[in-house]
């Protein structure tokens, strides 16, 4: 259940690495998260993600603010539909190492409200060094992790769904391994850590769960999701995670994952004036500044009849005609005038990287750049699997229907 919050809330402590004193009100915010520093606000977005060195960091206009992950993963896990967070300081407080009390304090202040959550349609996988980040489409809100460190000889795995995030997974404290200490702090990183505040695995130390480290690493996996600046229900699976691979992930999502409002072909039709032979869009999912859409090439595509009978190839100026009816029907859903009608006027930046054959799945890509009066402009990116095969940027008008 969605929550928005009722008033401001203060919080204050020492950051975790700094070690520094710092301030933090949490005040109501229609939708999003954004932090603010010196009068300089600074969405929680990846694209100002600045450094994921042992935390993740935020930066605009000179303005850095540090270990974002613990606040954004209270708000984000207990489904605060939006916050202004003022921070007078360089670095969120760490408290005491989890994000128990933001949570706490989140709960007590808030209320129950409306909101919008999408559900992944397809499954998103990505891969490196080392990482596996998955998720999968589901009817629950569910993360598993598995913490492994093998040449510590130390693995974990917690699984948990969102509506248990305050009780399972809020209290769980950041982690280091013992023999780790003395670099971090040489690194000038660690200096407001304490017995209290980290579990330092090889110490002689209460634990608040017996996976309290693989349970953290869900708390920072969603601080960091926080960074896509929607909820998207899946089943994420992580393996062998960070911030560097939660944010990239994060990125992967918003602008790879196929979610949003899903519009089918009776509805398209409602949106555009194409019909067979010449509609290139089968599904189409949108949100507010993007939209996927998905073709499936056969081989019974009338186009297939003349190019080319020997050698099926769909054209290039069809996969760009593609992308603009993607981008026409999120346009005219934006706008909700039935009497417009959607006009190409320049195409710029054009590649084509790869053909396109029967069998094909096209997944159609659409960044509404520019939208404003009766023009517009948009980024469409064609992928089939991982592979790019095509990519242009698109100009339109609109014109009234006859």
């Amino acid at each position: 259940m969605f929550r928005k919050l009722n008033g401001p809330i203060n919080f204050e402590g020492k950051g975790l690495h700094t070690g520094k004193k710092s301030k933090v009100i949490v005040e109501p915010h229609d939708k999003g998260y954004i932090f603010v520093k010196e009068g300089i606000e600074i969405p929680a977005k990846y694209e100002y993600v600045c450094d994921t060195l042992k935390s993740t960091s935020v930066e605009k206009e000179g303005k850095r603010i540090s270990t974002v992950e613990h606040i954004l993963s209270a708000l984000y896990g207990n489904m605060v539909v939006g916050a202004r967070i003022l921070v007078e300081g360089d670095e969120i407080p760490v408290m005491d190492g989890s994000s128990k009390v933001f949570s706490e304090e989140i709960l007590k202040n808030s209320a129950e409200t409306s909101g919008n959550i999408y559900t992944l349609k397809y499954p998103l996988i990505y891969e490196k060094d080392n990482v596996k980040i998955m998720a999968l489409p589901s009817e629950e809100f569910k993360i598993s992790y598995v913490v492994d460190f093998e040449d510590r000889g130390f693995s974990q795995f917690a699984e948990c769904s969102l509506e248990e995030y305050s009780e399972e997974i809020s209290p769980a404290r950041t982690f280091v391994f013992k023999e780790d200490v003395e670099s971090i702090l040489s690194m000038g990183l660690g200096k407001g850590g304490d017995i209290n505040n980290v579990v330092v695995i090889g110490e002689e130390q209460g634990w608040r769960f017996y996976n309290e480290p693989a349970r953290h690493k869900i708390l920072d996996f969603l601080g960091d999701l926080a960074l896509c600046g929607v909820f998207i229900k899946a089943h994420y699976i992580i393996f062998r995670g960070s911030h560097k691979h939660h944010v990239e992930f994060a990125r992967l999502l918003y602008e790879r994952g196929i979610w949003g409002e899903e519009i089918d072909t009776n509805e398209i039709f409602v949106l555009l004036p194409h019909r067979y032979p010449f509609l290139l869009v089968d599904k189409i999912y949108i949100d507010e500044s993007k939209a996927v859409g998905i073709k499936n090439i056969t081989v019974n595509e009338e186009f297939f009849k003349g190019h080319f009978p020997e050698n099926p190839i769909m054209p290039g100026v069809l996969q760009i005609e593609s992308m603009a009816q993607v981008a026409g029907a999120a346009l005219m859903k934006r706008m909700e005038k039935e009497d417009l009608i959607p006009l190409f006027v320049g195409i710029d930046r054009v590649k084509f990287r790869r053909i396109v054959k029967p069998g094909d799945t096209l997944f159609i890509y659409v960044n509404l750049l520019r939208f404003g009066g009766r023009f517009a402009k948009a980024k469409g990116e064609i992928f089939v699997g991982d592979d790019l095969v095509a990519e242009a940027v698109m100009s339109a008008t609109f014109s009234k229907k006859n």
